[in-house]
């Protein structure tokens, strides 16, 4: 009894105990990818990922916070430091996904808007993927 036992705890903490929805891991990596690329377009490709927030969702709509560090000069992300930081808000409603830039005061800069079809977050595979960017 108590092998089973040892053996059902340890399968539990080997797992991560990460019972994840499926819809909103493949959200997360969705928008961490197009943050990724809009760094990349900003020439920030430096930043690093750091955070990923889950912001309470609404009815048809949820929005994940990105934030993004810069290494020090020793490559190190320390979370004591004043480092350069990017956050980033990452809505998806309606099959849309709209990136934006959090500004120091609050304010959300729209830098990206994916509009999906054919509900395209969900299913294994979508050809269908219009993209539209907007840099300032």
């Amino acid at each position: 009894m108590k092998n089973k036992l040892l053996f059902i705890v340890c399968s539990v903490l080997f797992t991560g105990c990460q019972f994840t929805d499926q819809n909103a891991y493949q959200q997360q990596q969705v928008c961490k990818r197009l943050a990724e690329g809009y760094l990349t377009t900003q020439n920030q490709q430096s930043y690093e990922f750091w955070k990923l927030e889950q912001a309470p969702t609404h009815e048809q709509q949820s929005t994940l916070k990105l934030t993004y560090k810069k290494p020090n000069e020793n490559g190190l992300i320390l979370s004591g430091v004043y480092l350069p930081t990017v956050e980033l808000e990452c809505t998806l409603k309606n099959q849309q996904i709209m990136v934006s830039v959090i500004q120091a005061k609050g304010a959300l800069v729209p830098v990206l808007n994916v509009q999906l079809q054919n509900e395209a977050i969900g299913k294994p595979k979508s050809p269908d993927l219009i993209a539209q960017s907007k840099t300032q």
